[in-house]
């Protein structure tokens, strides 16, 4: 499947495009802003659920401190110790271990390195955070998001140091309650001294089920924005469409027509490259025209100025790299044809040579429709007088040709043929480098591409690519290929076309070269376009 490239899209779609990812971006960055919400949300919650237990715990532990264990030890023995009613740390687990039964998933931990109850141990994790406590002495929380046996836990953890109230039962195991001793024994849990990080409190509240939602939530904010942001989109794509690129269209379509009958060549190639849009399209028209109208000026502003013995006057029509002027001999008083280069052909050292190649080109060859050249002064080529229109023009401003078809088409064979004998291919045959003349006459007046076998061919030797205009041009020359007579005959076959049906086979110019040969297998029969083609045309 062929994906076409940003460059090749027109304006429409390149809009479209960047918009539509624009919108990604847009509701990606509003749903990450979501999911941090909601999550910055849920911590909070879980940070103020797990104070509530560690500060519930540390009130069942001072009152087992304080009141309970006085109490018993004012009904017993003082050595009596009962683990149930006295220990701090069991009543506490015992206590929470109901809670957690209550409350699904919700888990408390009292853990030490040195445990008197080996099912106090503290895990690998745990370890860490007693080195992170003994580096931060002065933290008394921690807090954060946990994995522990592939589910998310916030955890609170605060640290337990021993106080002189502890070391009875944590200090020097001779000194411990001996119901004490007979429970856990002597191996663990003791040994420790006033101010000893002796445990750590945790506090861990299930949170992946509410971290899910909140992802699920989030990709549903992504895709709902998503679809509503791209939903007005397409409806200002729609409005953009009939209120703009129509309308833009319409102005492009009628520069380029304006252009084809001014014969601009090197305008159409630039539109047929790949990259351009409707913005392209207009900006190249404008530009092309703004030169004709510069020109025009120019030939405008020179009457009655000189060059040389000639006097210039008004222009007659464009060429591909200069223009048509009618002029006076003033020596001789007779009419003259000018051909004057563009300013910027004439600044381009490549196109300069292109032009003075042509005038040699030109000297080599008679016909009765090729202009006559006369004389040529320095970039100035003059030929003789003729009066007519161009040819692009004419074939516009006719009702019916068809009278005219076999007359012109006889013509152009005995003038290709002699220019063929002659060893010129001209490669670039189209109605814009032709004038008419009032007796219905053609005249060839530019062959500023042309080739001849005895002259070096400037456009080949300097790498300047195809040039014309690919509607009329054989699929050798679009690929870059010169020298061959039978691209003439292909593009004389694009004029009978055009004068039997009124219209070009490939009517399309923004395209890129590239798929130029592939358009032109395919051409559509005359009848299919004109249905009134007469039997014996």
């Amino acid at each position: 499947m062929h994906i076409p490239s940003i460059n090749s899209m027109n304006l429409r779609h390149k809009f479209f495009l960047w918009s539509g990812l624009i919108l990604v971006l847009f509701s990606l960055l509003l749903s990450l802003f979501y999911y941090q919400h909601m999550k910055s949300i849920l911590i909070r919650e879980a940070l103020d659920k797990s104070e509530v237990i560690l500060q519930e715990v540390e009130a069942i532990r001072e009152y087992v401190r304080e009141e309970l264990r006085p109490t018993i030890r004012k009904m017993h023995k003082d050595d009596t110790f009962i683990l149930e009613a006295m220990s701090t740390t069991y009543v506490s687990l015992q206590i929470m271990k109901r809670f957690g039964r209550r409350m699904h998933g919700y888990l408390f931990r009292r853990v030490s390195l040195n445990p008197l109850n080996p099912k106090n141990m503290a895990d690998p994790f745990e370890e860490e955070m007693f080195d992170w406590f003994e580096e931060h002495p002065d933290q008394r929380l921690w807090r954060g998001i946990v994995q522990k046996n592939g589910k998310s836990f916030f955890v609170s953890m605060e640290p337990d140091y021993f106080e002189p109230t502890c070391l009875r039962c944590h200090g020097d195991y001779h000194d411990a309650p001996e119901e004490l001793i007979k429970r856990y024994g002597t191996t663990g849990g003791f040994r420790f001294k006033e101010g000893d990080l002796g445990g750590i409190d945790s506090v861990m509240i299930p949170v992946s089920a509410s971290l899910a939602r909140i992802t699920r939530d989030s990709i549903l904010v992504f895709f709902v924005i998503f679809g509503a942001a791209m939903l007005a989109l397409f409806l200002l794509n729609l409005m953009f469409g009939k209120l703009v690129m129509a309308r833009l269209a319409r102005v492009s379509s009628s520069l380029l027509r304006e252009n084809d009958s001014a014969g601009e060549t090197k305008t159409g190639k630039a539109l047929a490259r790949a990259g351009v849009d409707e913005l392209d399209n207009l900006r190249l028209s404008l530009k092309t025209l703004s030169r004709y109208v510069a020109i025009a000026r120019k030939g405008a502003g020179l009457q009655p100025d000189f060059i040389g013995p000639y006097v210039v006057g008004p222009p007659i029509a464009p060429g591909t790299l200069s223009w048509l002027y009618q002029g006076t001999n003033t020596r001789t008083e007779k009419g003259v044809t000018l051909k004057l280069g563009f300013d910027d052909v004439l600044a381009n050292p490549l196109y300069g040579a292109c032009l003075r190649a042509e005038s040699k080109i030109i000297r080599s060859v008679r016909h009765d429709n090729l202009l006559t050249l006369l004389a040529r002064e320095n970039n100035i080529m003059i030929f003789e007088q003729v009066q007519g229109t161009d040819l692009q023009q004419w074939i516009g401003d006719q009702q019916e040709i068809s009278s005219y078809i076999l007359p012109l088409f006889t013509q152009l064979c005995d003038l290709l043929a002699t220019l063929h004998w002659a060893g010129v291919v001209h490669h670039d045959l189209r109605p814009g480098v032709f004038l008419m003349t009032e007796e219905n006459s053609l005249k060839l007046f530019d062959m500023g591409h042309a080739f001849q076998r005895d002259i070096p061919d400037v456009i080949l030797s300097s790498g300047l690519g195809p040039q014309g205009d690919p509607r009329y041009m054989a699929p050798e020359l679009i690929q870059g290929k010169r020298g061959d007579p039978r691209s003439d005959i292909y593009s004389l076959g694009i004029l009978l076309y055009l004068f039997v049906t009124g219209k070009l086979p490939f009517e399309t110019q923004t395209v890129s070269l590239s798929t130029w040969p592939g358009i032109k297998k395919t051409v559509p029969a005359p009848t299919s376009v004109n249905g009134d083609i007469s039997l014996e045309l």
